[in-house]
């Protein structure tokens, strides 16, 4: 499969996920949308639990990459803040792929997201041990950490929630939840 119809594949799949979820993502599908045979799909992605996985891990590597310029600042909670902002201005940007990130999060094994999360979750273990943050374990920073940020993405996707005007709240609830105590 070359390059070009490897990417319709893809871009197809994040097309049918925006207008009818992980359901409407089928083979025949695919290849009426992308122009490829089903039989292209499946020798480049195996299945379609293949191609959510490449998805996934691609969208994923999207996100963090945007992520990472905000863990240049010098003080831990302007990098925290950006961080935030970063995250919320991606899922209004590229909602194809954060609708897929949101929909799938069981695609991709936990040494996929670690292995795309490793940068973030060095730089708050890092200023964890300086003491600049509050230590969290790798697989809290997720859940706990951004949880707000999360939840107002969720309501972003599911019914237009304005993210412009949660991104200061949210930030501070995440810059709270990871401020040194004392």
């Amino acid at each position: 499969m070359r390059t070009t119809s490897r990417r319709a594949v893809l871009d197809a799949a994040l097309e049918l996920v925006a207008e009818g979820g992980l359901d409407a993502v089928t083979i025949s599908a695919l290849t009426a949308r992308s122009g490829v045979s089903n039989g292209s799909v499946y020798h480049h992605f195996g299945s379609r639990s293949g191609l959510f996985a490449v998805l996934y891990r691609e969208s994923f590597e999207h996100c963090v990459t945007t992520l990472l310029p905000a863990l240049e600042h010098e003080e831990p909670e302007r990098a925290v803040r950006e961080l935030v902002a970063r995250y919320l201005g991606w899922v209004a940007g590229d909602t194809g792929r954060a609708r897929f990130l949101y929909a799938a999060p069981l695609t991709a094994g936990p040494a996929v997201k670690a292995s795309v999360f490793q940068p973030v979750a060095a730089w708050f273990a890092a200023r964890a041990e300086e003491g600049a943050l509050r230590p969290y374990p790798p697989w809290a920073l997720d859940p706990v950490v951004m949880g707000p940020a999360h939840e107002c993405a969720r309501r972003h996707l599911a019914y237009g929630f304005d993210l412009g005007a949660c991104a200061e709240p949210v930030a501070d609830a995440v810059w709270g939840a990871v401020a040194p105590v004392g």
